[in-house]
């Protein structure tokens, strides 16, 4: 993908200028920003799903099992989201301590959070697009199917 490996990484020392860290700085506010507003969703989200599984049992009570299955999903969506969300607010918050004290073993640890991120949302990506294809799959091959008794 890139040119870069370990090696010639690991021998590496940078020093952050003036404008890179008012960069850093401009961006873990905005991570907070959204990181905050995230977790306020994922509560808001919890918090209706469990009205809707209440209020549907109290009102239809056959339909226990496929609340519970709505439940079951939603609090899998939830935490499916929540771990790129925790990431971005770690980043955000080490980054901040990390400007303050300037220090680097602290930053170091922010950019790792952020990596983290990344890397579990490219993973989550692929593994979107790996079910999609497998759907479009089986749509297609039950078009097909059908298609001959027509």
């Amino acid at each position: 993908m890139d040119d870069l490996n370990n090696s010639s990484i690991e021998n590496t020392s940078m020093e952050f200028g003036n404008e890179a860290i008012q960069h850093l700085n401009e961006t873990r506010k905005w991570t907070m920003f959204l990181s905050i507003l995230g977790f306020v969703l994922l509560g808001l989200m919890l918090i209706s799903v469990l009205f809707v599984l209440a209020a549907g049992s109290s009102r239809f009570p056959q339909a226990g099992i496929a609340g519970g299955f709505a439940f079951l999903m939603m609090l899998i969506i939830c935490a499916v989201y929540f771990f790129p969300i925790y990431f971005q607010y770690q980043f955000s918050a080490l980054s901040k301590q990390a400007i303050l004290n300037k220090d680097s073993a602290l930053l170091t640890k922010a950019m790792q959070y952020l990596k983290m991120q990344f890397k579990y949302l490219g993973i989550l990506v692929i593994v979107l697009l790996s079910i999609y294809l497998i759907i479009i799959m089986i749509a297609i091959a039950a078009g097909s199917f059908f298609s001959l008794f027509h």
